[in-house]
């Protein structure tokens, strides 16, 4: 049964030795269980205005997300797996790789957190380590 719900998405991104951290709150909607669930909210950041965004959780540990808008983009994010993405931002498109070494998911009765924790490459070179935290309240 779907829900309202109130959605902070909290992510590090550490290149190099640069790390920068973003921290948003919006309102968006839980449906499903603890194994099984999805979550949806429209972005809040002005670059990414008018873009809504479905995080899909399949067996508590696969994560899809996906962005439609004016920057479509779909990530996969399964521990001990490479997936290839493709990423459109303001910016441009690319396609990335993504490692995940962790996911972590504690939502029971849509409250709780999912924890995430990826490497992205471009061309098979380490671009970034990120870690996410979602959390529904």
């Amino acid at each position: 049964m779907k829900k309202d719900v109130l959605v902070t998405i909290r992510d590090s991104h550490i290149t190099d030795d640069n790390k920068e951290s973003y921290e948003m709150t919006t309102r968006g909607t839980f449906d499903g269980n603890e194994n099984e669930y999805i979550i949806e909210y429209d972005e809040q950041y002005d670059a990414l205005k008018g873009c809504h965004t479905t995080l899909t959780v399949r067996d508590g540990k696969c994560v899809s997300i996906v962005r439609t808008g004016a920057y479509p983009s779909e990530l996969v994010i399964e521990r001990g797996k490479r997936h290839n993405c493709q990423y459109n931002t303001p910016y441009g498109s690319m396609l990335i790789g993504i490692s995940a070494q962790k996911v972590k998911s504690g939502i029971v009765d849509g409250k709780g957190d999912l924890e995430l924790k990826y490497t992205i490459d471009f061309y098979g070179g380490v671009a970034n380590q990120t870690e996410m935290t979602i959390s529904i309240e």
